[in-house]
């Protein structure tokens, strides 16, 4: 009987049989309930877990790094939301989705008054214009806006009639928004008031 079994075991059959007795034992080993203690740190990910299996009482909140997106507000360094509003800079009131000045500025050139307008505000945000004819029209109706001596600057311009080549401004004569033109002159100067994006 011995040569019969020495005849018929062969490295295949040795090397079956430890196999199978390696399976069965990382079998049993595996059914062994395991505790965080046997489990390497970043050693599992999201494949290894069934879904619903961790629930909050399971994680250690402090261990959790910030979602990307949430970045986004971090850089938000505790302000409120009420100051993330947008709203007129002092010295202005809305009128019109935009912000009025409050005051008029002296008279000057429509060349000159525009490029003034530009000139403010332009460090901490997009600079301030001229008012259209319909945002004038819409602050004057406000208690607060009272139309400048000889009228007030809008952004519209159309060619000189008198002198070709120049431009001639429309301005604003009275409180219900009369209109005239004005050379883009020194003597055709007239007040103006500028206009703001509201901002946060």
């Amino acid at each position: 009987m011995r040569r019969w079994i020495r005849g018929r075991i062969t490295y295949a059959n040795v090397t079956a049989t430890l196999a199978l007795f390696v399976a069965l034992g990382g079998s049993s080993y595996a059914a062994v309930r395991l505790s965080g203690r046997d489990i390497r740190p970043h050693s599992l990910t999201a494949h290894n877990y069934r879904h619903g299996s961790v629930t909050g009482a399971a994680v250690k909140e402090s261990s959790l790094k910030a979602v990307p997106r949430a970045k986004e507000a971090i850089r938000l360094d505790g302000v409120t939301a009420e100051r993330l509003l947008v709203r007129c800079p002092e010295g202005t009131i809305p009128v019109a989705d935009t912000c009025i000045e409050t005051l008029a500025r002296a008279p000057a050139p429509f060349y000159t008054a525009l490029t003034e307008c530009a000139a403010t505000d332009d460090q901490s945000g997009p600079g301030r214009r001229l008012p259209t004819y319909g945002e004038l029209a819409m602050a004057l109706t406000h208690e607060e806006i009272v139309p400048a001596a000889g009228g007030e600057l809008t952004s519209q311009v159309y060619p000189s009639s008198v002198n070709p080549g120049l431009v001639e401004a429309l301005y604003v004569t009275n409180k219900v928004a009369d209109v005239a033109l004005t050379p883009d002159t020194a003597a055709g100067a007239k007040a103006y008031r500028c206009v703001a994006d509201p901002l946060n």
